[in-house]
């Protein structure tokens, strides 16, 4: 069953829905950060960006609305929690959650949480209540939804900080990873060193990568580069453009140099991951 709070006035948009109404759910959520939690016994087949993922057994997976997201029909159990940020935004109220650059926009661009008996009955329990509160349409209706959303995202927060994160992380560090990450997702397309976020975030290069070393999996760098090659496979698969205008497109104007970080970054020239696709543009 499919259960939705709008506002109209301000394009408020709050969706929980199960596998039976999963088709119309994604339909309604266009610029929606999503919650995908396989709550069945049996692994669950996603497709990310072009890319198969699979979620085990209550595993939690956490996408924004740049990725495209399909999920063939396998009769799995399955809860799907979507917003937008006029709902709740995530960047405005960073404070409150602290999920921007680990759940969403963060190093790992598709996190996965696994849970855990207490994690699967707390949010169980959050959704069962979720589920009433949408029944219910009076003036603290959208204040309730939420809160509980709220609550859901602060549990898969700290689930991200021990699950993404290595050990004894301290607080100020984590912060200044998700800092970079979001900083990332925003000008990846222009900034392509180390040195033009260190810049951005008044610190050296040297302290964020020794930030890094001591919280992260992935060094500043490589976040850097992963973030351009996820968008560069989504172009490639989802538009026909040249390649070369999307290689310009992600702040490449010599092509050559394009093709060249692609290929030692995925294996492949763009040439040859577009064609390896199906549904893709033959544009070169």
């Amino acid at each position: 069953m499919i259960h939705q709070y709008k506002h109209p006035g301000i394009s408020a948009n709050f969706i929980l829905s199960d596998e039976m109404d999963m088709e119309e759910a994604f339909q309604y959520a266009n610029r929606h950060l999503k919650f995908i939690w396989n709550r069945d016994s049996k692994d669950l087949e996603i497709e990310v960006d072009g890319i198969k993922l699979i979620l085990k057994a209550n595993q939690l997976l956490c996408c924004t609305y740049n990725q495209d997201i399909s999920i063939p029909k396998q009769n799995n159990k399955i809860t799907l929690l979507f917003f937008n940020r006029e709902f709740y935004c995530i960047h405005t109220y960073d404070r409150e959650v602290s999920c921007n650059g680990l759940l969403f926009f963060g190093s790992d661009y598709t996190p996965i949480l696994q849970l855990d008996e207490e994690e699967i009955e707390s949010l169980g329990t959050l959704i069962e209540v979720l589920r009433k509160e949408f029944k219910i349409s009076d003036n603290n209706q959208e204040e309730m939804l939420r809160i509980l959303l709220k609550r859901f995202i602060i549990r898969a927060t700290r689930m991200a900080r021990k699950q993404l994160l290595k050990e004894n992380s301290k607080t100020e560090e984590v912060d200044i990873v998700r800092q970079f990450n979001s900083l990332v997702e925003e000008h990846f397309k222009g900034k392509k060193t180390v040195g033009d976020y260190a810049e951005l975030m008044h610190k050296s290069p040297k302290t964020i990568a020794n930030i890094f070393t001591k919280v992260s999996k992935l060094s500043p760098l490589q976040v850097i580069h992963e973030r351009i090659v996820v968008e560069a496979k989504r172009l490639l698969i989802y538009t026909e453009s040249p390649i070369k205008s999307i290689g310009y497109e992600l702040g490449y104007e010599d092509y050559a140099q394009f093709s060249k970080f692609f290929k030692k970054m995925t294996g492949m020239y763009p040439q040859e991951f577009r064609a390896k696709n199906p549904s893709l543009g033959q544009m070169a």
